[in-house]
């Protein structure tokens, strides 16, 4: 790959292409040369964190709730070269006025204001419009519809009443967290209460006794892929969550505990959601095998899946892994944390694949990620917006003390 003035100038067989006269060579022998990551669900704001982000080969994000100021803050700063971060799509969410309504939203009382909260955010040039838990289900439609007029995406939680067929024939382009794909499934009384903590206990208490495969769920899966749903599973969310006894660091953290901070490490070993109404760890741990079968069938049936952690950033290469587990092959998981985003988010013009007139958004990592995706943790070489930078360097730089296992 010969990459010149900031993009991929050509692309070919291993030694072909002959560097220019003063061109540096970098050996990627032993290496996987990938395009750089995408953490489709990360609420940022943190600078520190962005620089993290890039040490661990994130070179796009997608926010799906900011707010406006910070999203500003970021923008501004990064063009101007003051702030190392990933290049970003950031969207606000816009729930009900509630003591339960999303801190940080904007927060609306009729579908007018519903209305005016979309319109506000494509004045703030961002990029998409996130509706949440405690929202009116009667907003939704208006509020999607001026949202698509404007050319915002549309996205969230499912609000409670609701159920994600209802969102998404309501005007979801996308729909935030594999809970609220399994509330499809959940009884009644969960669906209405889904702004409270049953959004959570719903599906773990009831998630083990789905029935994935019938008729209802498998119509379900072939009418998303029909309207081109997409679906941000965050499934790093669920299992430390779900699969936690305290015992251990989860799977997500586990490859980072040796080089972090120890007071952050230490963070890190938690138990899980606590146990309520009889249910076992062992239960709660068969729902979240449900909730990677349902990614399964999901994947299965042609619905498009985007990574995404909420979390850190960390967890991103664990929720591909567990992408893994449902069934993707390691390129098609892969996909949901590069070309995928960038394809939703008009941008796989410059980003997402490595290929001449693309962006240079690269990274180098150690290792064959064709046959293990571990490997996406040893990053060697990051390219962001042209730049080569080292990942040793952005490590040490993020408070990182060495290679991630």
């Amino acid at each position: 790959v010969l990459i010149a003035e900031g993009k991929v100038a050509a692309v070919a067989a291993g030694g072909s292409i002959k560097p220019p006269a003063g061109a540096m060579v970098i050996d990627g022998r032993g290496k996987t040369l990938s395009p750089g990551l995408w953490d489709s669900h990360q609420h940022v704001g943190d600078d520190w964190n962005l620089l993290q982000n890039v040490a661990t080969g994130m070179t796009n994000y997608r926010s799906p709730g900011s707010l406006i100021d910070d999203a500003h803050s970021i923008y501004r700063r990064r063009a101007a070269g003051d702030l190392l971060a990933p290049d970003g799509k950031i969207s606000v969410i816009i729930d009900r006025k509630d003591p339960l309504a999303a801190q940080g939203a904007l927060t609306v009382s009729s579908a007018a204001e519903a209305v005016a909260a979309v319109d506000k955010i494509k004045q703030a040039g961002l990029w998409g419009a996130k509706f949440y838990t405690s929202m009116n289900p009667a907003w939704i439609a208006p509020a999607a519809a001026e949202a698509h007029k404007l050319g915002l995406h549309v996205h969230g939680h499912i609000p409670a009443g609701m159920r994600p067929l209802d969102a998404v024939r309501a005007g979801y382009d996308e729909v935030t967290h594999i809970n609220f794909i399994m509330m499809q499934a959940m009884p009644q009384e969960v669906v209405d209460k889904a702004n409270t903590a049953a959004r959570l206990e719903g599906p773990a208490k009831y998630g083990k006794d789905v029935d994935l495969d019938s008729p209802a769920m498998t119509a379900f899966y072939a009418e998303l892929a029909k309207r081109g749903t997409i679906i941000d599973p965050t499934l790093t969310v669920w299992e430390p969550m779900m699969t936690s006894d305290g015992s251990a660091i989860s799977p997500e953290y586990a490859p980072f505990a040796d080089i972090a901070p120890p007071a952050v490490a230490r963070s890190w070993r938690v138990g899980g959601y606590p146990l309520f109404g009889g249910l076992t760890r062992d239960d709660f741990r068969k729902s979240f095998d449900k909730m990677v079968g349902l990614v399964n069938r999901l994947h299965k049936a042609g619905v498009r899946i985007v990574a995404g952690t909420d979390g850190y950033g960390l967890e991103l290469v664990r929720e591909l892994e567990l992408y893994q587990q449902a069934g993707l092959s390691n390129a098609e998981a892969l996909q949901t944390a590069t070309i995928i985003p960038a394809r939703i988010t008009g941008m796989a013009d410059r980003a997402g694949s490595i290929a001449p007139g693309k962006a240079a958004d690269i990274i180098l990592v150690d290792g064959d990620t064709s046959k293990d995706l571990g490997t996406l943790r040893h990053v060697n070489t990051v390219f962001l917006d042209g730049y080569r930078l080292d990942g040793t360097a952005l490590r040490t730089a993020s408070g990182l003390s060495g290679m991630p296992k």
